[in-house]
């Protein structure tokens, strides 16, 4: 150890600053050095927990298996059945091993088929921890709440339903968007039941997701999403829109017509674009009426109606549109012109006036 008169004899004749320096310089390298074995340990406890994790997951999955394939030759529990879920149950005392056991039925729930997935999901509840997962939805933090609700999902707890429907307005995107999808994934096209109290948003991507877990399900169950097309809540009635366009829903025609006259212009863009989809003739007359009323988009979307079903009834509103000041529109009716009147459309040239309009009729007069 260095003497106390050695370490003040040698700063004795040093400025401040250099003195300063020499004070940071040594504090530095302390804190250093405590990082440095901070870290160790850290990085010693992480392999630690993957190496336990690996291990009691590899006795899970043994036990299971065993555990499946005895089930498998017989539906009733023999002693050494009961012998290994009493075994499992005392190792799931630990928030880790609860993990790593669920983590590890669902591992083995994508590698199994048919009846086996039933049994895993069966095993689930024999150990009860379909109640600890109702358990969480009782949390006070939206995250365990949202687990709580993916581990019922993930392993079809049906008993849950009335429970999950009281998160279907929660505050938080992420636990609506959890307990849609538990009803979607197992109750199918009832699950979209929950549309009738819901109050709440949908965003874009919940939308996106709830139409992807739809078109997983095999049935053949017809899906009535008129009455959402009443909805009060906006965010429903779009959805409501992309299941008429995807299902060919023609029997939603009156409730379609209605909402071409509603206030929220996009429902009204997208149910011009539906009614165009499905080739409802009867909208024709309903939207020449209400054009000037309609926003450019949505003025855009009629054409594109009428350039799919225009006759000649529609020849004189088409004609007052040909010189619109929107280039889009007047594309449009020009095409839409061309189809119900080919030789008014040639004749037309004499009528405009305009570079660009003869090069748009130009091009359409060479376009098939």
């Amino acid at each position: 150890m260095v003497p106390p008169q050695f370490i003040d004899s040698f700063f004795k004749d040093f400025p401040a600053v250099v003195k300063i320096i020499w004070i940071l310089a040594v504090v530095f390298f302390f804190v250093l050095l405590s990082l440095i074995l901070f870290l160790k340990v850290v990085r010693f406890r992480l392999r630690k927990r993957e190496a336990y994790i690996k291990s009691e997951s590899e006795k899970y999955e043994i036990s299971i298996v065993d555990y499946l394939y005895a089930y498998e030759n017989s539906e009733e529990l023999d002693s050494n059945q009961e012998k290994l879920i009493s075994n499992i149950k005392l190792s799931l005392t630990t928030s880790i091993n609860r993990k790593v056991f669920v983590n590890t039925l669902l591992k083995l729930k994508g590698e199994v088929s048919g009846s086996m997935i039933d049994t895993i999901n069966q095993l689930y509840k024999m150990l009860e921890l379909d109640q600890r997962a109702l358990f969480k939805l009782k949390d006070n933090k939206w995250h365990i709440v949202s687990i709580g609700i993916r581990d019922l999902r993930r392993f079809k707890v049906l008993e849950a339903q009335s429970e999950v429907a009281k998160f279907i307005n929660h505050p938080k995107m992420e636990v609506r968007r959890q307990a849609y999808l538990y009803f979607i994934n197992l109750f199918g096209f009832k699950g979209l039941e929950f549309l009738d109290n819901l109050n709440s948003s949908i965003s874009v991507w919940d939308r996106i997701g709830i139409l992807e877990a739809l078109q997983g399900i095999k049935s053949q169950e017809i899906l009535d999403a008129g009455k959402w097309l009443s909805s009060k809540n906006d965010y429903v009635i779009l959805l409501a829109l992309e299941l008429v366009r995807i299902y060919s829903l023609r029997e939603t025609q009156e409730e379609l017509l209605q909402l071409i006259q509603h206030e929220n212009s996009e429902i009204r863009l997208k149910t011009i674009n539906v009614l165009n989809h499905l080739y409802i003739i009867e909208a024709k007359e309903l939207l020449i009426k209400t054009y000037e009323t309609l926003t450019v988009k949505e003025q855009i979307e009629v054409f594109k109606l009428l350039e799919n079903m225009g006759a000649k009834e529609e020849e004189s509103f088409v004609l007052k549109h040909v010189t619109s000041e929107v280039f889009e529109i007047k594309v449009l009716a020009l095409k839409t012109l061309k189809q119900i009147d080919a030789s008014k459309f040639t004749g037309i040239k004499n009528e405009i006036s305009g570079l660009e309009s003869f090069k748009v009729i130009d091009f359409l007069e060479n376009t098939p």
